[in-house]
């Protein structure tokens, strides 16, 4: 878990050097840690959300897909205790009977605004980590920032840091869970149930894995996996090739993909090129 207060102590020696330089380092710290802050809690979850399905890398948007589609716990406050003690030598198993006893405090996990972050964020790099595109009417190109306006951007951040003070971090989903292994590398993959109420579209989890897969609820309440593939004829022998369709996302224009039948060993070349349809208009 990152040590806060260290981090804070780093960006306020470079606010006290107060040049130009130490300013946009002290920005480029703040940045860092906030990234850093995001990302410490989407590894929390990397058992259940790939790399490959985030739909924007920016750090709050990893937060907030994960508290979308896996825990709103994520960006959440809360604190975790635990107890020993029983009731007439059993566990508790009623509500009354569960906050009849005492507990011990584990931790507490701070809240994390990503909105706020997210401003914050941007803030520290449109003042002080972009040199601005010259136009006509602009002077000289300066490589840092105005003094000022970065000083103010580091001390907001500085604040919003100050404000997160918990002690642990807890990743995963807290109600009812549907998992599968991979048909492929057999890794484990699951999502929280309440997350499966529409079609959704997951990939592996392995990094090494190009499988994807389509869930949707079938008839009988429970979950239908498909997997997510093009399929190919043959030409030596009509044997369905099924390719993973991660495999097509990376494709340039005209680069080729490779296919060997597992029965004849017939290599077949998928060329990534434009197709046209046509449809007659009345």
């Amino acid at each position: 878990m990152l040590d806060i207060a260290k981090r804070i102590k780093l960006i306020n020696a470079l606010l006290e050097q107060d040049t130009e330089q130490s300013l946009t380092y002290a920005a480029l710290e703040c940045r860092l840690t906030l990234e850093y802050l995001c990302y410490e809690r989407f590894k929390l979850y990397l058992s259940y959300l790939s790399q490959n399905d985030l739909k924007n890398w920016q750090p709050k948007h990893i937060i907030k897909q994960i508290s979308d589609q896996i825990d709103d716990h994520v960006s959440k406050e809360f604190s975790i205790s635990i107890s020993t003690e029983k009731i007439n030598g059993r566990s508790p198993e009623t509500r009354e009977e569960f906050e009849s006893i005492e507990y011990t405090p584990l931790g507490t996990q701070s809240e994390l605004k990503f909105n706020r972050l997210h401003s914050l964020w941007n803030g520290v790099s449109n003042v002080a980590l972009h040199i601005p595109v010259p136009s006509i009417s602009s002077g000289n190109i300066d490589i840092y920032g105005e003094k000022g306006r970065i000083r103010k951007k580091v001390v907001d951040v500085i604040s919003f840091l100050s404000d997160i003070n918990g002690n642990l971090l807890i990743g995963g989903s807290f109600g009812e869970e549907y998992s599968f292994n991979c048909s492929s590398c057999k890794t484990k993959l699951k999502r929280p149930v309440k997350s499966l109420l529409d079609k959704t579209v997951l990939s592996c989890i392995n990094p090494e894995c190009k499988e994807s897969y389509v869930i949707q609820k079938n008839k009988n309440d429970g979950f239908e996996v498909i997997r997510n593939i093009i399929k190919f004829s043959c030409s030596g022998c009509d044997e369905n090739l099924e390719v993973p369709i991660r495999y097509f996302q990376d494709l340039r224009f005209n680069q080729t993909l490779n296919i060997k039948c597992a029965k004849c060993d017939m290599l077949s070349e998928v060329i990534m090129r434009p197709l046209m349809k046509s449809t007659k208009m009345r």
